[in-house]
C-alpha cells in the first residue's frame, strides 16, 4: 500500500525538527519553596533570560547535530511517533534517519534521506525510496538550523521564561527552563500547526547545557493537555553525509 509520503516527511521533518521535548512543563520547581517568592521569581527570570540569549546565539552557529524525537499522546496534524536522525547544513543541507508513523492506527517505519537537494523516503514500500524532489511541499529540512526560523528563533523568543531547576539529560548536566512559545513559530519549525487555531502560545520547556557550551540539549512542547513532543539533541557540529538512493530506488 503506497502511503502519503507527505505524511512521512512532514512527520519526519517535524520530528527531525525538529523539534521538541515536552514532558515536565507542568512541574515548575522554581519559586514556591521559599518565603521570598517575589525575589526568587525575579532572579529566576533574569537567569533564564541570560541563559536563553546565550543558547540562542550558540544554536545560530550550530551546523549539524543528531536528533531524537518522541511523541506522546495525539498531537493535531502530526502522525509521527518517533524519529531518529542526523542533519547538517554545511556545505549544503543533508539529512538521514528513520521515523515511525501511524498509518491509520498502525505504526509503520520509514527511512528518509535528504541529499543533493532531493528528499527521499521508503514509506509504504520498505527498502524502495521515492524521490520527492526538493521536498518543499512536504517539509523544509533546513528550517531546523535556520537562525531566523528554527530552534535558535524559538529559544530567543521564549516567553515568561523561568528557571525550573537542574537535570541530567543523556548524561549532560543542564538547566531546565519553562515558558511559552508562539504557536506560529512552532508551526514554522514543525512544518505543520500542532495546536488549535485559537491557541496563540504553546507551553515549552528547554534544557540548556550547564557545562559552559550552552548547547540546547532538549526541547519539549505540549500542544494539548494530553500530548507532548520531545526533541533531544547531541553531536552538535556533526557533519552529515547523505547519499541518494541507487537508480533503482534501493535505499
Amino acid at each position: 500500500m503506497k502511503l502519503p509520503s507527505h505524511t512521512v516527511v512532514a512527520a519526519a521533518a517535524a520530528a527531525l525538527a525538529v523539534v521538541l521535548a515536552i514532558g515536565g512543563c507542568s512541574s515548575n520547581g522554581g519559586s514556591g519553596a521559599s518565603g521570598k517568592s517575589g525575589t526568587t521569581a525575579t532572579t529566576s527570570t533574569g537567569e533564564a533570560s541570560a541563559l536563553l540569549k546565550q543558547a540562542a546565539e550558540v544554536m545560530r552557529n550550530v551546523t549539524g547535530m543528531h536528533l531524537s524525537l518522541r511523541v506522546q499522546g495525539e498531537v493535531p496534524n502530526l502522525r509521527v511517533t518517533k524519529l531518529d536522525g542526523d542533519i547538517s547544513n554545511t556545505p549544503q543541507t543533508a539529512a538521514t534517519g528513520t521515523a515511525t508513523l501511524l498509518v491509520g492506527k498502525s505504526p509503520e517505519d520509514a527511512k528518509f534521506i535528504y541529499a543533493d537537494g532531493h528528499l527521499y523516503s521508503d514509506l509504504g514500500q520498505s527498502g524502495k525510496c521515492t524521490d520527492f524532489g526538493n521536498g518543499a511541499s512536504i517539509y523544509n529540512v533546513s528550517v531546523l538550523l535556520d537562525p531566523n526560523k528554527g530552534l535558535a528563533n524559538v529559544l530567543s523568543k521564549l516567553q515568561d521564561a523561568t528557571v525550573a531547576g537542574t537535570e541530567n539529560v543523556n548524561d549532560v548536566a543542564t538547566t531546565k527552563i519553562t515558558g511559552k512559545s508562539s504557536a506560529d513559530d512552532i508551526a514554522t519549525l514543525a512544518g505543520t500547526r500542532l495546536t488549535e487555531q485559537s491557541d496563540s502560545t504553546v507551553p515549552t520547556t528547554v534544557w540548556i547545557a550547564s557545562d559552559g557550551s550552552s548547547h540546547l540539549v532538549q526541547m519539549q512542547i505540549k500542544p494539548t493537555n494530553d500530548s507532548s513532543v520531545t526533541i533531544t539533541m547531541s553531536d552538535w557540529g556533526k557533519q552529515v553525509t547523505a547519499t541518494k538512493p541507487a537508480p533503482d530506488g534501493t535505499c
